[in-house]
């Protein structure tokens, strides 16, 4: 039933009444035109004997607004089945077809539906007895949505300006060039110094990110909700998190080499007691970064360090906060570039980076694909998600300052 009209019986179950003109109006009004039998079922109970203020008409419309949305769904899985089927036997046909020529076409009746019954035949044969995998969603009664555990984007590829190579293949490599000799002046007439550019190379090669779920047949068609959608997007946060967190301090072995490795940015490790980066510390890698011909525009801060900056005030611990007053919006920015703050960080770390000397490689986006057959004995469906990225590569370590506060 449409929310907006289970509310609408509940507030009249509630005050123990029927409805009124215009809330019968409206439910018949929503009702398509095909369903011509539930119009007049309604039409009846309003015009007769209890009249529609009465609970007993309400719950005669109710029962019929249920049966004509099971009438919806039979008539979608029967189309599901029926497509399905047809698949199936186009198949079935032409290997017949090819491995003996002139054989008989497959049986078009009700045998073969008997035979390989499509995915969306399946019914709750067996009870769940563990909730936590899923009988939660099936119970006798339950509400038609499901609260998502929550879980952080990326916040890493949030930012914008980072550099997302897209290629073909098993590797690609980016030129990247590390030194040239520096022009002076030259005499008029005199020969002019050829000069000596030095290159390098960044690779990428990719790497696999993959998750794997699998329910019963029984659970994803008894549930209240569409659980294979909650499925792919869980699927997809876990695997954006788990980029996100590699990004910063992946170790580069079976994963990403974050931004925090050693060699890829420039460490700022504050000495013994200084337990939090302060203002100054980033502008003074704002100015560093500057100094190396690059452009900061972005900081990123681990929740610790991110709490202790937007609570910095003009005269230590009274005045007024650097960062805004408290009646203003969350401190988002800093000295002009966005703060971006992320759990994935690790802890007593800022970043502070000219994003478009980051570069990343995207071998292909996030894919779900679904099988029915992985579990075939089982009864089960699988769904599998992958997402191929290949590297991450500073092209100037002075472009990316990595300050560290001091444990104690």
């Amino acid at each position: 039933m449409k929310i907006t009209f289970r509310k609408m019986f509940e507030n009249a179950e509630a005050e123990g009444r029927g409805f009124s003109s215009r809330e019968i109006a409206a439910v018949i009004n929503s009702i398509p035109a095909e369903e011509r039998m539930a119009r007049m079922e309604i039409l009846a109970a309003v015009n007769g004997q209890d009249g529609p203020d009465s609970p007993e008409t309400r719950d005669a419309i109710a029962s019929t607004l249920m049966a004509m949305e099971m009438r919806a769904v039979d008539a979608a899985e029967d189309g599901a089945r029926a497509a399905r089927e047809a698949e199936v036997r186009s198949l079935a046909a032409k290997a017949g077809a090819a491995l003996t020529p002139g054989a008989p076409q497959a049986d078009e009746g009700e045998a073969w539906r008997s035979v390989l019954p499509s995915g969306s035949e399946f019914r709750a044969l067996v009870s769940v007895s563990n909730p936590a995998s899923g009988g939660y969603a099936v119970p006798s009664k339950v509400a038609d949505r499901c609260v998502e555990y929550l879980r952080a984007a990326s916040v890493f590829l949030r930012v914008p300006g980072i550099n997302v190579h897209r290629f073909e293949g098993g590797s690609f490599n980016l030129p990247n060039l590390t030194s040239a000799t520096t022009p002076g002046v030259v005499a008029e007439g005199a020969v002019i110094p050829e000069g000596t550019p030095n290159f390098a190379s960044l690779t990428f090669a990719p790497i696999k990110y993959a998750d794997l779920y699998r329910a019963s047949n029984e659970v994803l068609a008894d549930a209240a909700f569409e659980m294979r959608d909650l499925i792919a997007g869980v699927m997809m946060r876990n695997i954006a998190t788990q980029v996100d967190r590699d990004a910063f301090q992946g170790t580069g072995t079976a994963s990403l080499a974050g931004l925090t490795k050693g060699g890829m940015g420039t460490a700022v490790n504050l000495g013994a007691g200084v337990t939090q980066i302060t203002w100054d510390h980033i502008i003074d890698s704002y100015s560093d970064i500057e100094a190396a011909g690059a452009m900061p525009a972005v900081i990123w801060a681990s929740p610790d360090q991110a709490k202790g900056l937007r609570k910095a005030r003009e005269n230590g611990a009274n005045g007024g906060y650097l960062a805004g007053q408290v009646t203003d919006p969350v401190a988002s920015r800093g000295l002009g570039l966005p703060i971006h703050v992320s759990a994935n960080l690790p802890a007593r770390t800022v970043l502070i980076a000219d994003p478009t000397r980051i570069h990343i490689g995207l071998r292909s986006d996030v894919r779900v694909a679904v099988s029915e057959d992985f579990g075939f004995d089982k009864d089960v469906t699988a769904f599998r998600a992958t997402y191929r990225i290949a590297g991450l590569a500073v092209d100037a370590p002075a472009a990316l300052h990595v300050i560290k506060a001091s444990a104690s």
